[in-house]
């Protein structure tokens, strides 16, 4: 008796079998490779907008700097130079907002820690200052600020913290001059001893009345 058609082995419904299974294995690893290769562009693609972003971040420290120079520049520059600092110190000042404009656009943020307190994953100490006013590890000044990009840390910002103690244990002040203090000058009074006329013997005296 002859078999059923069905029990029997489907040599071509095999071969169609094997067929689709090397083309998703072929497809498997043709994938793969899509995803390590775009892996890869992200990667590159991140480390050079890191590395624009923290070159920006220079210019940003640049322009601070010269913007504190001014500051301290402007009670000691000569009245005639006074109008063209002011008008260097505005352009300084315009271009430094822009920056920060174009950098909170690209979602770059300072992270502003003076006050707060200095963790070890967004700052370094590079500072301590004693104080009794502030509790310990308190940021008080931002020597480089740092800034996040996103939710991460695109640079991190070098700080000086307080420690306990007085706040004349900062540092021993100059030592006083040991040279004797000069009394002012007073007004028409001449600094030098005050020669008196020399007395002439009695006998030049005489000639000079006869004379």
């Amino acid at each position: 008796m002859t078999a059923p058609s069905s029990a029997q082995p489907d040599s071509d419904s095999e071969r169609l079998i094997a067929q689709l299974r090397r083309r998703c294995e072929a497809l498997e690893r043709r994938r793969a490779q899509y995803e390590d290769e775009l892996a890869r562009k992200d990667a590159e693609w991140e480390t050079s907008l890191r590395r624009l972003l923290t070159g920006l971040l220079d210019v940003d420290d640049a322009l601070a700097e010269s913007l504190r120079w001014s500051a301290r520049r402007h009670s000691t520059v000569p009245h005639h130079a006074a109008a063209d600092l002011a008008s260097l110190t505005e352009h300084v000042s315009a271009a430094h907002r822009l920056l920060r404009r174009q950098l909170l656009a690209a979602d770059v943020r300072p992270m502003d820690l003076v006050h707060q307190r200095a963790e070890p994953g967004i700052a370094r100490v590079v500072g301590a200052r004693p104080t009794s006013r502030h509790p310990a590890d308190l940021v008080l000044e931002e020597r480089v600020p740092g800034f996040y990009l996103g939710q991460q840390v695109l640079r991190t910002a070098e700080v000086v913290v307080a420690v306990p103690g007085s706040d004349r244990d900062i540092g021993p002040g100059p030592e006083p001059s040991q040279e004797p203090v000069k009394e002012p000058e007073q007004p028409g009074r001449s600094t030098t001893a005050r020669r008196q006329p020399r007395r002439l013997p009695r006998h030049k005296r005489r000639t000079r009345r006869r004379s």
